[in-house]
């Protein structure tokens, strides 16, 4: 794999030279974010998102690519290509377009998921431009021809790419099936076609490069997992990707051959299926039902069909599995299918949830029990049908860790590629003309979404978070007067801590040192100047950051009457009104006195 080198390109305006650099999906799956550059322009192809976790990003469910290099290069930027509607192709959009600001090219489906996602982020589509399926456009140099495959969501699409100095090969996401049941067929011809005219480089999708034979077809699928249904008697659950909507038109068929009511639980899963509907898709089946109806249903008359398939610990099936779901539930010798792939990194999650329901004594049935999974990557066989069709010069491998990398380089020479290079997200390699190469290192890394705020994978926060996680936290609670004296003894509360001697130890002389801290506590007040915000978007105060400052409350009536009257005298609120009531007519009548006196001197004299 090509090192990360200390030649960092901030912004870069490619002449007369074609360019490519992965800034993310490359070394994982996921965060796919793709840049092309010849002749004075760039287009971005996908911009996706990967997911957090616990140990690497507490707090964090999402993770974005950082765009900051072709944000600094956007007046040359042309658009972003889709390939299809996954979310580690697609889910960044609509959190990074507004720093780049250009069109969005996608099929109708992917344009229908989009349009569903900006909306909840309350962006209006006015960018997405639709193109259609097995056609071609012309964006500057660049002249795209979008080619159908198949995979597992509607619309996957491959692009010819064709520059000045070659055409390059963009796989996306696909494999070879026969016959997927919903979307158009893999169109072998139109790939051959652009083969047959040349391919420099070919950006080739790895996920199961490591995996010998063919990935199977949804068709053969189907006729497993009816069988498998047909012969359990209790309730059904099963899980699959949102976006496989082939799958989810064979748990629609399993259900009305096997007389069951299928519901969808999950958000995302009723997102895809309105999303398919709108797009001409599934509306040959019989609709879902909500999964507040189909409890009420016998047993065996009920498939519920969830989210969660990678033990996201916010979906469906996770909430099913730790009984804590408000309206499904699962009992003793139900069963639970997981009709998906185990994408690497989820491993724990996944086999948390397992366990889980087989604690409860229900069933659980994965690939490796019986045929309930194909998988929408290409095997060994059909990585190389394609490198025989297209025929290219290079393989820049894609869309895997590195072993699965450097397995697609190896089939890749075998059917006689000549070169392969494996990247690492944030080069910059120059593809065309002469000898490939690297030119550098581009901002690149991640960003986390933090509720609505995008911040840096090592903002301070994090950082923090992770000290809490691994060494535990302690607060110390003070009650303080305005001499700056303890009126109370300060209360320690530890987390994360075993209770044994040496923590009782340190927080006796926690407490013991505390008096002597106190002393250089000061409650300054403070002029406030301006009010702004930081480069991360974070309050300051002065220029300062606001959590530096300790506000100091407004003092009020009803404080200084407790502390100088109700406390000092033992008079009650309504008593001191009063008192106050008499002084101040006691006042008035002093002054009209004074001024009446003053007058009759001044008359007299």
């Amino acid at each position: 794999m090509q090192k990360l080198t200390d030649n960092l390109i901030n912004t870069y305006v490619p002449q007369n030279e074609l360019v490519f650099s992965p800034i993310g999906g490359v070394g994982q799956i996921g965060m796919n974010f793709y840049l092309y550059g010849t002749e004075g322009k760039w287009i971005i192809v996908d911009l996706g998102i990967t997911f957090g976790n616990s140990e690497e990003t507490p707090g964090i469910d999402i993770i974005l690519p950082n765009p900051e290099f072709i944000k600094r290069n956007k007046k040359n930027l042309l658009g972003i290509i889709i390939t299809h509607a996954h979310m580690d192709h697609i889910g960044a959009v609509g959190y990074l377009w507004p720093q780049l600001q250009c069109p969005v090219y996608a099929t109708p489906f992917a344009s229908a998921v989009l349009k569903r996602n900006l909306k909840e982020l309350k962006i209006r589509p006015k960018f997405l431009k639709i193109i259609s399926l097995d056609s071609n456009f012309k964006l500057g140099p660049f002249e795209i021809d979008v080619i159908s495959t198949t995979h597992s969501i509607p619309e996957p699409n491959a692009l010819g790419i064709k520059t000045k100095f070659g055409n390059i090969f963009h796989t996306g996401d696909w494999k070879i099936d026969p016959k997927p049941l919903v979307g158009r067929n893999f169109n072998h011809e139109k790939i051959k076609s652009f083969g047959n005219k040349g391919v420099l480089a070919i950006v080739s999708d790895s996920t199961n490069s490591n995996v010998e034979g063919h990935s199977g077809s949804e068709e053969k699928l189907r006729e497993s997992l009816i069988k498998i249904i047909k012969k359990t008697s209790n309730r059904i659950a099963i899980t699959s990707f949102a976006s496989n909507l082939a799958r989810l038109e064979t748990f629609a068929h399993i259900a009305n051959e096997s007389g069951r009511i299928a519901a969808l639980c999950g958000r995302s899963l009723w997102s895809m299926y309105k999303a398919a509907l709108d797009t001409g898709y599934l509306k040959n089946i019989k609709p879902f039902v909500d999964e507040r109806e189909v409890m009420i249903y016998p047993k065996d008359q009920v498939l519920l069909i969830c989210t969660g398939s990678q033990g996201e610990p916010r979906a469906a099936l996770s909430r099913i599995a730790n009984d804590m779901h408000q309206n499904i539930f699962l009992e003793s010798d139900d069963t639970v299918i997981f009709s998906s792939k185990v994408i690497p990194g989820n491993e724990r999650a996944i086999t948390k949830v397992q366990n889980e329901l087989k604690e409860r004594n229900i069933n659980v049935v994965t690939e490796s029990d019986e045929f309930v999974h194909v998988s929408g990557h290409p095997y060994v066989e059909e990585l190389k049908k394609m490198y025989n069709w297209i025929k290219p010069e290079i393989v820049i491998p894609v869309h895997g860790e590195y072993h699965h990398l450097k397995s697609n380089v190896e089939i890749a020479k075998q059917c006689g590629v000549k070169k392969g290079i494996i990247l690492k997200n944030g080069l910059l390699l120059k593809i065309a003309p002469g000898e490939p190469k690297v030119l550098g290192s581009v901002p690149s890394g991640r960003l986390m979404l933090d509720g609505k705020k995008i911040i840096h994978i090592n903002e301070e926060a994090i950082k923090n978070r992770k000290k809490m996680l691994y060494n535990g936290s302690i607060l110390i609670s003070l009650v303080i007067n305005k001499s700056n004296k303890i009126v109370s003894k300060p209360v320690i509360s530890s987390k994360g801590f075993f209770n044994d001697e040496n923590v009782k130890n340190f927080e006796k002389n926690l407490i013991s040192n505390i008096y002597n801290y106190v002393k250089e506590f000061k409650n300054k007040k403070m002029v406030v100047k301006n009010i702004g915000k930081d480069k991360h978007g974070m309050p300051t105060i002065n220029g300062r950051k606001a959590t530096t400052f300790r506000m100091t409350p407004k003092s009020n009536l009803k404080y200084e009457i407790n502390e100088r009257v109700y406390k000092k005298y033992k008079v009650s609120e309504t008593s001191y009104f009063f008192i106050k009531f008499l002084i101040n007519i006691f006042f008035f009548i002093l002054y009209r006195f004074i001024i009446n006196y003053c007058n009759w001197c001044i008359n007299f004299y």
